[in-house]
């Protein structure tokens, strides 16, 4: 008998990736092909929505799903590394997952504050913990499922092949957002979480439209942000710039007070303030 491929299904606790993988559960062809390993990464900064959608997606698709979290210390409060670097995981479930940004918190006491100069987060809370559980189970040159839609085709990697990477919803099941959206509708159950917020709830990569929006929405959801700040931004590689999550070095004071503007006003300021830059992008292999 032809030994399976090993496939990572990389789950990001998302409308689109819980679909992906409940095709490739249900695909005879690849389920005669490969032995999957979910794993879900928690940043503890998911919204509980997103936690209860993870754990409802094993119950409901009866599969298993890895929860890891990503550690930047060792038992003594060091970094695993002298540049701070290493990375290592812990093993959790819904009961045990942190929820009040615990693993990233520790992340930026060792490396300081991302951002569009230097995006390390995603690498580091999600990619190298689920490469170095993957390890300790003895996986290597495994593929890994990445859930980009037919309708993102050029958000493609051009180096899939040689990356192990497959997209299971461009080449086996063409699929499209609107087709995911009415999918789950007539699902029993459902990601139920606001839609401005999406996974990491006041993510820096979300576009300025929406983090206006989330000023007004969710204001108490900046405060973990602006204590994250105040704490670690002297750690910063680029300690001469201004700190700051988000894009163009924009604080959360400054978010605030363009969530002030007039519709008219912000349609000026448009180009500046990049209103419908980037939305969201945290993919943890691409």
């Amino acid at each position: 008998m032809k030994e399976k491929k090993k496939l990572l299904i990389s789950f990001s606790g998302g409308r689109t990736s819980a679909y992906m993988m409940f095709m490739i559960l249900n695909s005879e062809k690849f389920k005669e092909e490969y032995d999957f390993k979910i794993v879900f990464a928690n940043t503890g900064k998911e919204h509980e929505g997103t936690l209860e959608f993870v754990r409802d997606c094993a119950k409901n698709f009866n599969c298993e799903i890895v929860w890891i979290e990503a550690k930047h210390l060792d038992d003594n409060g060091n970094p695993f590394t002298k540049k701070g670097w290493g990375v290592n995981f812990k093993i959790v479930d819904f009961e045990t997952a942190s929820r009040n940004g615990e693993p990233f918190e520790e992340m930026l006491s060792v490396l300081g504050i991302p951002c569009s100069s230097a995006p390390f987060c995603s690498d580091q809370l999600k990619r190298k913990p689920i490469e170095k559980y993957l390890k300790s189970i003895g996986w290597k040159g495994y593929w890994k499922a990445i859930g980009i839609r037919v309708d993102e085709i050029d958000r493609m990697n051009e180096n899939r092949v040689k990356k192990k990477i497959l997209y299971p919803l461009v080449k086996e099941f063409p699929t499209k957002k609107i087709e995911i959206l009415n999918w789950w509708k007539n699902n029993s159950f459902d990601l139920n979480i606001p839609l401005n917020l999406g996974n990491c709830d006041i993510c820096w990569k979300k576009s300025f439209k929406v983090l206006i929006n989330n000023t007004k929405d969710f204001p108490e959801r900046f405060e973990w942000w602006q204590k994250m700040i105040n704490k670690y931004s002297h750690k910063s590689r680029n300690s001469d710039k201004k700190i700051s999550f988000f894009r163009g070095g924009k604080s959360i004071k400054e978010l605030f007070e363009m969530g002030e503007l007039s519709q008219e006003q912000l349609t000026l300021f448009a180009e500046e303030y990049k209103l419908d830059g980037c939305s969201e992008s945290c993919e943890v292999y691409k």
